[in-house]
């Protein structure tokens, strides 16, 4: 015996999934897994840029420690010692970075009290003579020179782009 419908009501539904749910389902579906895929590749790429710079800034890091060093020894220009000798050491020098590529530290001092960057207190007396306006190549040799302000500058490629990052350090006698 066959149903007789009339003309409101509705043929009953057959089961199954038509074409174009099955189409709509896969293209929300393919959305998805492609934004989750952006956002692994760059999560990968900025963990990657991350662990770079953490290189670099532990090779500065490491080259702070050592001018800090230096400045901490005992006076003697000649043997390159002591707060005095970390101008005429570091200044105007290059420091390859062999954890990155390209990768290389620039150190720059103040060459005189009138120049230390306003980041460091400039101007600023270094020698603690009353007036900051001393050049440092006339401190007595470095002799009386208490701060050595310093600027350096980390640079490395990366994906053919050039990455830069700045510390400003006033490197000072820490000890007796």
């Amino acid at each position: 015996m066959a149903m007789i419908l009339s003309p409101f009501q509705k043929a009953p539904r057959q089961a199954g999934i038509t074409l174009v749910e099955v189409t709509v389902a896969l293209g929300i579906f393919s959305v998805l897994i492609l934004s989750v895929g952006i956002t692994l590749l760059r999560g990968m790429e900025h963990r990657r840029q991350a662990f770079l710079e953490y290189r670099g800034m532990e090779s500065m890091r490491n080259l702070i420690a050592e001018i800090q060093e230096t400045a901490n020894l005992p006076q003697d220009l000649p043997a390159l010692r002591g707060i005095g000798a970390v101008y005429m050491k570091y200044h105007d020098k290059t420091f390859a970075v062999p954890e990155l590529p390209s990768g290389q530290i620039q150190v720059a001092c103040a060459p005189n009290e009138a120049a230390v960057p306003a980041v460091l207190g400039g101007p600023q007396d270094l020698n603690f003579d009353g007036d900051a306006g001393d050049n440092l190549g006339n401190l007595s040799n470095g002799t009386d020179l208490r701060l050595v302000p310093m600027v350096l500058t980390l640079t490395f490629v990366e994906d053919g782009k050039t990455r830069t990052q700045t510390v400003h350090r006033l490197i000072t006698q820490t000890t007796d």
